[in-house]
C-alpha cells in the first residue's frame, strides 16, 4: 500500500505559464521532468478573417508526448485566441495504461484550469 501511495504522488502534473508578449508558453511536467515534445499552435490570416489555428509539433525520439502537446496547444490557441506553445515532459517508471490515462486527464484538466484563470 505504501508503494502504491508513493507511485500516486509521482503522478502529479505541474503546469507553468510563461507570457511572451501576447503569446503564451505552457510547461507541463509530471513524474521525472524533461522535454519530450513541444507543439506551437498559431493563427493564420485569410483576408480579413482568421482561419482555424494550425499546429507544428516536435517529438523527441523515444517519447510519446507529441499528441498531447499538440492537443493542448490547439486548445489554448482556440480558447484564448493567442499563439500557444506547449512543452510536455512526463515520465513514469513502467506505468500502467491506467496511470498513463490518469496523467493525460490531469494534464487536460490542469490546462482547462489555467486557461480559465487567463481569460
Amino acid at each position: 500500500m505504501e508503494h502504491q501511495m508513493e507511485h500516486e504522488l509521482e503522478q502529479e502534473v505541474d503546469i507553468r505559464v510563461l507570457p511572451m508578449g501576447s503569446d503564451l508558453v505552457f510547461l507541463i511536467t509530471g513524474g521525472t521532468a524533461h522535454i519530450g515534445a513541444s507543439a506551437t499552435a498559431y493563427w493564420t490570416a485569410w483576408g480579413a478573417h482568421l482561419a482555424a489555428p494550425k499546429c507544428e509539433t516536435i517529438t523527441l525520439p523515444g517519447h510519446r508526448e507529441g499528441e498531447l502537446a499538440a492537443e493542448l496547444a490547439m486548445l489554448a490557441a482556440s480558447v484564448l485566441g493567442v499563439t500557444a506553445t506547449v512543452v510536455v515532459g512526463i515520465h513514469l517508471e513502467q506505468p500502467t495504461r491506467r496511470e498513463i490515462a490518469n496523467m493525460v486527464n490531469r494534464a487536460r484538466e490542469g490546462m482547462k484550469q489555467k486557461m480559465a484563470l487567463l481569460r
